[in-house]
């Protein structure tokens, strides 16, 4: 039995030191992530988490993860599509902040299975994309003043354009009655001749 016992003590020291190295490197991570179980509570978040919602640990483990959702109905679909996917899936949301500001966020998750294949919860990260979206909005307008202004040009060059071809118009038209006219003899022109041969 001594060497079972030693098994055990070795086994619980390993564990004991995987423990000691998640909670580092969740500590370390930038990312804001959580474990939730199959009934969509939270078992546990990341200091990174509660950096970014500014909820503590203690309040948010046991808590339903679309407490930090506005689009309530939406969540509920994408919990629903994470029992049923094998891959990661990824949906943007707007996240509820503790101080009650909401921010545009990315939210990914994968469903965490037994060996048989059964759901028992899933891995959930937050990432803050707010920046991103301010920048694509400044882009945005950016472009529709570019495009307004563009429009403007073109006005102008079709305006310029029907003045120009106008005008191309009007001296087609006066070379054709210059044409008609040099065609034309004068009376006092044919008269003058006459006179000239007569």
């Amino acid at each position: 039995m001594p060497q079972v016992e030693g098994t055990i003590d070795e086994a619980n020291k390993d564990l004991e030191e995987l423990q000691k190295y998640i909670g580092e490197l969740n500590i370390f991570l930038p990312l804001a992530f959580c474990t939730v179980n199959p009934l969509n509570r939270i078992l546990g978040v990341s200091k990174a988490f509660c950096g970014l919602t500014g909820y503590s640990e203690l309040e948010t483990t046991g808590n339903n993860i679309d407490m930090f959702f506005l689009e309530k109905k939406e969540i509920k679909e994408f919990e629903a599509e994470i029992i049923n996917r094998k891959e990661k899936i990824e949906r943007e949301f707007t996240l509820i902040l503790k101080n009650q500001t909401n921010i545009p966020v990315n939210v990914t998750a994968l469903a965490r299975r037994e060996e048989t294949g059964e759901f028992v919860g899933y891995f959930l990260t937050i990432t803050d994309i707010s920046r991103t979206k301010q920048f694509q909005q400044e882009l945005e307008r950016q472009v529709e003043e570019k495009t307004k202004e563009l429009r403007e040009k073109i006005e102008e060059l079709e305006k310029f354009n029907r003045i120009v071809v106008g005008r191309e118009l009007k001296m087609v038209a006066l070379k054709e009655k210059i044409k008609k006219l040099e065609e034309k003899p004068d009376k006092n022109d044919q008269s003058q001749l006459e006179e000239e041969t007569g």
